[in-house]
C-alpha cells in the first residue's frame, strides 16, 4: 500500500531515503543498476586482485557528496565519482514497474522501479 505524505518536504525526504537504499541495497526498493558501455569496459579492465564491480558498488553506496548544484531538489538522485582516473556520473530515474513510462509517485516503492545508471562523464 502506497504511503501518503502530507507535504512536499515529506515526499522529498522519502524519495531521498529510497534513493539512498537504491544505491546501498537495490533489491529492498525494487531498483536495478545499469552500466553504460564505457563503464562496462572500464570494469572489464580490472585484475583478479581487484574486483572493480565491488569497488564501484562500495563507492556508490558510500557516496555522500551531495550539493545544491548536483542535487537541487534534495532527492539524492545524481552524483559524480572519480574511479581509476575516470570521472563517472550516476543518476536515478523513476519508472512505473509495469510499463516503460515515468512513475507517478517516485516516493512509492509499489509504484516505482528505480534505475541507477552509471556512466562515464564523456557518455553524458
Amino acid at each position: 500500500m502506497t504511503q501518503l505524505f502530507s507535504s512536499d518536504a515529506e515526499r522529498t525526504a522519502e524519495t531521498a531515503r529510497l534513493n539512498d537504499l537504491a544505491r546501498k541495497a537495490p533489491r529492498m526498493v525494487n531498483a536495478s543498476w545499469l552500466a553504460t558501455g564505457g563503464v562496462a569496459a572500464l570494469l572489464a579492465e580490472g585484475s583478479v586482485e581487484e574486483d572493480r564491480g565491488q569497488v564501484m558498488a562500495l563507492a556508490l553506496a558510500r557516496y555522500a557528496s551531495f550539493d545544491e548544484g548536483d542535487d537541487p531538489y534534495g532527492e539524492r538522485d545524481f552524483g559524480v565519482l572519480e574511479l581509476w582516473g575516470e570521472r563517472l556520473f550516476w543518476k536515478i530515474d523513476y519508472y512505473h514497474p509495469d510499463r516503460d513510462e515515468h512513475s507517478p509517485l517516485k516516493w512509492s516503492t509499489e509504484l516505482t522501479r528505480r534505475v541507477v545508471t552509471i556512466m562515464l562523464a564523456s557518455e553524458y
